[in-house]
């Protein structure tokens, strides 16, 4: 019991050695307070049979975190040597199944739950009793996921149904060409794109057919389109290689613009299916051009994140997952937000006027980004 114990103990260090907790906690306060304080209480209610599709979405999230973090897991060079411990696999998958779900399930996905359940009870549409079995429920249903997608993902590793390519040559491919080989290569980065795709994907298609979402609100939903994490960690990826790039006579000029084309390739598809099921919904308000003033968001707001990343690179990971969990997540959010949340203008004013509005705001953040005045990474 006492070895179990101790290998519980370096497992869950290893997943959260580099978080700051008092950082953490806040973020997860700030998060609840608005859920259960500012966003409209009809799209935050949910009665017993609405929780069906809740926790569908839950499932899908804490599995599609689940393979994340095992795939990290088996490509950790760690990994081996954690096997090599005196415990059995068996063993050694429930406790990292049980480091995940703590990590993932209840710090990340659980604090909504909860939010959602207290506005619902206080509201009226769940009785106490209800929200009490609604936690258990979703709680047991968290780790039996986690427990599902770790054993899944370490099953075929090590019975090689998926194996990872070594890294090949940079001088072979162009910037553009090495950035999709590197990302189709990299299982991480490439569930971690397409798992947030369908997410997000799914979020607009369940505020439009559950909750009705309409106007601002909805508009405000595209705008989440933002977040993706994807271009604001390419620069940090480059860790392993910094030294040789610095060697070499590397245009940082062409090495910037293959990154930033390639960011856009791959995230245009989740800006033109989010317009289409949104056009689908309601093609009379939603037109055209409100596809062109999406692509032209995405422009500016990738362009921030790969500059910010470019000036201050995340060099403090181990494993390639790390690199989208450290807290300047926060950050590029932020900024990313403020760009995109001038879409719910669209109604009031022209496209052109919201254009200039974030064209402004782009240029602040280049501007503090290149100044230095924003808060130093710690």
């Amino acid at each position: 019991m006492n070895r179990a114990r101790s290998i519980f103990h370096v497992l869950l260090h290893d997943e959260t050695k580099d978080k700051k907790w008092m950082r953490e906690i806040l973020a997860v306060l700030a998060l609840m307070a608005t859920i259960m304080f500012i966003i409209p209480t009809p799209y935050t209610t949910f009665s017993i049979h609405s929780l069906e599709n809740l926790l569908k979405g839950t499932i899908a999230v804490t599995l599609y975190l689940s393979f994340l973090s095992a795939i990290s897991k088996v490509k950790d060079r760690k990994y081996k040597m954690l096997l090599s411990l005196p415990i059995d696999k068996k063993t050694f998958i429930f406790l990292y199944s049980l480091v995940v779900y703590i990590k993932n399930h209840m710090l990340r996905v659980m604090p909504i739950i909860l939010s959602v359940l207290v506005v619902s009870g206080y509201y009226g549409k769940l009785t106490f009793l209800q929200c009490a079995l609604a936690v258990i429920v979703f709680a047991a249903a968290g780790f039996f996921t986690s427990l599902c997608g770790i054993t899944a993902i370490i099953f075929v590793y090590d019975h090689n149904f998926i194996r990872f390519k070594p890294r090949r040559s940079l001088m072979k491919f162009s910037w553009l060409r090495r950035e999709f080989v590197r990302f189709s290569s990299d299982k991480v980065i490439l569930i971690n794109h397409l798992g947030y795709s369908v997410f997000i994907l799914f979020f607009i298609v369940n505020a439009l057919t559950t909750f009705r979402v309409e106007g601002g609100f909805l508009l405000f939903v595209l705008s989440l389109l933002s977040t993706c994490s994807t271009p604001g960690v390419l620069f940090s990826y480059e860790k392993p290689y910094r030294n040789l790039l610095q060697s070499l006579p590397v245009s940082i000029k062409k090495l910037y613009w293959g990154k930033y084309v390639f960011s856009i390739t791959i995230t245009v598809p989740l800006y033109v299916a989010a317009y289409t099921i949104v056009y689908v919904y309601d093609p009379l308000t939603y037109t055209i051009d409100l596809l062109v003033l999406l692509l032209c968001s995405l422009m500016l707001i990738t362009f921030i994140k790969l500059y910010y990343d470019y000036k201050r690179p995340n060099y403090n990971w181990s494993h390639s997952r790390q690199m989208f969990e450290h807290p300047r997540k926060y950050k590029l959010w932020g900024m990313s937000m403020a760009v995109s949340v001038t879409l719910m203008l669209y109604s009031y004013v022209t496209i052109l006027g919201i254009l200039a509005v974030q064209l402004l705001v782009t240029w602040f953040f280049l501007y503090l980004i290149k100044k230095g005045d924003t808060v130093n990474e710690s």
